[in-house]
């Protein structure tokens, strides 16, 4: 099967949805950018010829989250320049998928690496008490896949590890901000 059945079955009960309602024009796909910037400077790219006035422009989280809501598109798909530079990235997919959406991110993986590092390490010192075998069992599975090196595993693993100080003082950092900064539009 080319998608997964449940991808299918979502997007073709939206369609006929709309199709009993008579809507006569309606959206499949979001394309959301949230920011114009990249991390690379490909040669031929117009982006940043394109975009060159608004480059440093982001949209707020709340933006992005209003806009999937309006458009009501059962698919996301989370483009841009590079989306993983976009400092609420998370916070997005996880609204998106609040929101019931299938979310696409589509991005040149440059950061893939450093943001699944990341994620495993806040899950896993969330997880102290909690589902910690369960994230130690994914950690192998992702080492034995070539997914994550035994070096990085042994970061992630390390609760002196610098990693998981910078993602929790982030954290801490992301709490201490003023709303403003946060993208609330206060």
């Amino acid at each position: 099967m080319r998608f997964p059945l449940a991808l299918t079955t979502k997007i073709a009960a939206y369609i006929v949805g709309q199709k009993l309602r008579g809507t006569k024009k309606f959206a499949t796909v979001l394309q959301l950018e949230p920011l114009h910037t990249c991390n690379l400077t490909c040669t031929g790219c117009g982006r940043i010829r394109e975009y060159s006035t608004s480059l440093k422009d982001m949209m707020t989280l709340e933006d992005c989250l209003g806009a999937a809501e309006e458009c009501n598109a059962p698919m996301i798909s989370i483009c841009g320049g590079e989306p993983l530079i976009y400092p609420h990235i998370e916070a997005l997919v996880e609204g998106l998928l609040e929101q019931g959406r299938i979310v696409y991110i589509c991005t040149n993986a440059m950061f893939m690496r450093k943001k699944m590092r990341e994620w495993l390490t806040k899950e896993l010192r969330k997880s102290e008490s909690g589902n910690r075998k369960d994230l130690e069992e994914k950690i192998d599975l992702l080492v034995s896949n070539g997914l994550v090196s035994e070096k990085d595993a042994a970061t992630i693993r390390n609760p002196q590890s610098a990693i998981r100080d910078n993602v929790i003082a982030e954290q801490v950092d992301v709490l201490e901000c003023p709303p403003r900064q946060l993208g609330t539009g206060s």
